[in-house]
């Protein structure tokens, strides 16, 4: 069943009624408190990362379920410049993001730098500010024009990194502590241009 569409906005507009859906779509799977708590939790996170975008962002949310198999759907246009994404960090005196907290908050930054224009100027800068996060990518380019990620080849690609480099000791120490990380069986972001979409993945057993 795929749920209705509810449009949210980085202004916070419709997170309410996205929640409410939520609910909703919990409660038609039969799922109890807790497990309708856990679904909640998620829809929250995948809401926030439209939140601190800095201007106007609409977004659609959905719901899409097969039996107790519920993936949660973010998909939103992107129009991403130099002057915008400058408006998005939060740079202390080292020159590091400080605002790119958290996945959700990495992820964001993520799709911030690779819906960057396509030139050398942005490129640098997208290429930079992926870090780490890049080793989740699955195909495509870091910017200007097919990127898509995975929670589980970063996971994996973190893996194998740890012990060897100490970022990917923080990335993991950092994965262990998330709430949606913990949560979610899965969360995929494909981006086309500018075209954004974010589905986190979730079975109720």
């Amino acid at each position: 069943m795929n749920t209705e569409i509810i449009t949210v906005l980085s202004t916070g507009e419709g997170r309410d009624a996205a929640l409410e859906l939520t609910e909703r779509t919990g409660a038609y799977c039969g799922l109890d408190a807790k497990a309708t708590l856990r679904l909640r939790l998620l829809s929250e996170e995948l809401i926030e990362l439209i939140r601190s975008m800095g201007k106007d962002i609409r977004g659609d949310f959905w719901l899409e379920t097969n039996d107790n198999n519920i993936e949660i759907h973010l998909k939103t246009l992107m129009d991403m410049d130099l002057q915008t994404k400058k408006e998005l960090l939060s740079v202390s005196t080292s020159g590091k993001n400080e605002a790119a907290k958290g996945i959700i908050g990495k992820i964001r930054e993520m799709i911030a730098s690779a819906t960057l224009p396509d030139d050398p100027e942005t490129g640098a800068m997208a290429k930079q500010a992926l870090g780490l996060m890049a080793l989740g990518s699955q195909m495509g380019s870091y910017y200007g024009g097919v990127y898509s990620w995975s929670l589980s080849s970063y996971a994996a690609s973190i893996e194998n990194a740890y012990g060897s480099d100490i970022n990917a000791n923080d990335a993991k120490d950092e994965l262990e502590k998330s709430i949606v990380a913990n949560l979610a069986d899965e969360i995929k972001v494909n981006i086309v241009e500018s075209d954004v979409e974010v589905i986190i993945f979730k079975s109720f057993k």
